[in-house]
Parts: C-alpha cells; sequence; structure tokens
C-alpha cells in the first residue's frame, strides 16, 4: 500500500505544485528553462504512474463492497460522456466553451464511476485518492485563476465538435482493449 499511496502522493504533489506555487516554478523553470522543467515535470509524473501500477499490484484487494448487479453496465456506459468530456478540453471545443475545466471533470467522473464498481482496499485508494486530487485541483485552479470568461468555440463545427467522435472512439477502443490493458473486464 505505501508504494501506491507514494504514487498518488507524488502525481498529486507534482500537478498541485504547479498549480499553487506558480511563483517558485516560474523561479524554477528561470533558472533551468522551461524544457528542462517540462522534462523533469514529465519524469516525475512517470515515475508516479510506476509507483501507482506497482503499489496497486501489491496492495490489498480485500474488499469493503461490492458492486450492485448491473452497476458494471450502467459504468461502461457513463464511461462515454467521461471520455468526451475529457477530450473536449482543447482550444476551440464546444465543451471547453461551456465547461471550466472539463477535462477534469471528466478524470474526476472517471475516478467515481470507477469506486462504484470496485470495493477493493486498493481500489478504493487509487480512485478515491484521484477524485479528491482532482476536486482539490479545479477548486485551486479556479481560486489561483479567478472566472475568466470560457473561451470560444471553434469557428468550425468541426474542430468544435470534434471531441464527441474523437471521445466515442476512444471510448469504444477501451472497451475492446480493457481486459488486455487493465487485467479487467469492464463486462465482467
Amino acid at each position: 500500500m505505501i508504494l501506491l499511496l507514494l504514487g498518488l502522493v507524488l502525481f498529486a504533489g507534482l500537478h498541485l505544485f504547479t498549480t499553487v506555487l506558480r511563483p517558485m516554478r516560474e523561479r524554477v523553470v528561470a533558472k533551468i528553462g522551461e524544457g528542462p522543467w517540462k522534462g523533469l515535470i514529465a519524469l516525475g509524473l512517470i515515475a508516479s504512474v510506476v509507483l501507482i501500477v506497482r503499489g496497486y499490484g501489491v496492495a490489498s484487494s480485500a474488499a469493503l463492497w461490492i458492486a450492485p448487479d448491473g452497476a458494471r453496465h450502467l459504468v461502461v456506459f457513463a464511461m462515454l460522456p467521461v471520455l468526451i468530456l475529457y477530450m473536449g478540453s482543447y482550444p476551440g471545443s464546444a465543451i471547453r466553451a461551456r465547461l471550466r475545466h472539463p477535462q477534469l471533470m471528466g478524470f474526476a467522473l472517471w475516478a467515481l464511476l470507477h469506486l462504484i464498481v470496485n470495493g477493493e482496499v486498493r481500489a478504493v485508494t487509487l480512485f478515491g485518492g484521484l477524485l479528491i486530487w482532482a476536486m482539490i485541483q479545479a477548486v485551486l485552479l479556479n481560486r489561483r485563476d479567478g472566472t475568466p470568461p470560457l473561451p470560444e468555440a471553434g469557428e468550425s463545427i468541426a474542430k468544435a465538435w470534434a471531441a464527441v467522435p474523437v471521445g466515442g472512439g476512444v471510448w469504444a477502443l477501451l472497451l475492446w482493449a480493457h481486459e488486455w490493458l487493465f487485467g479487467a473486464s469492464p463486462f465482467a
């Protein structure tokens, strides 16, 4: 469980650091440059994911609850709007023009949906931790940036709504590959 917790703390800490400690980030970037800074953050995030994956594999799989009947099927279909939200964070997106932080909203919903169907100690730690991080991150971003006006959607319909077919495609791909990628069938 320690590795999983360390990975979650590193993941959340790196994201929160760049949000909350912006002046410190800018001082470090001034000293080492934008490229090396992004490289260090990327390496830290890769390390956090490695810790999370390894930690999840060895953490307790004791069940805290069992998902209700039909919950998995509901979650499978609820993941479609989650992926559309997540994909809708690019500049010019009609989703981004209507919602603040669609990627964080999608991430938080992803974690919540996975909490519903995964009642193991390790899953509750992982998905609960990521849900808490996403909600805190959204609040801190709003506090840091205020409430600026939402950006305009792209001029072309294709650009404005590209998140819908792209999110749908990613959803279908993940349904097909979920068991291979993550070791769990979404329909089991």
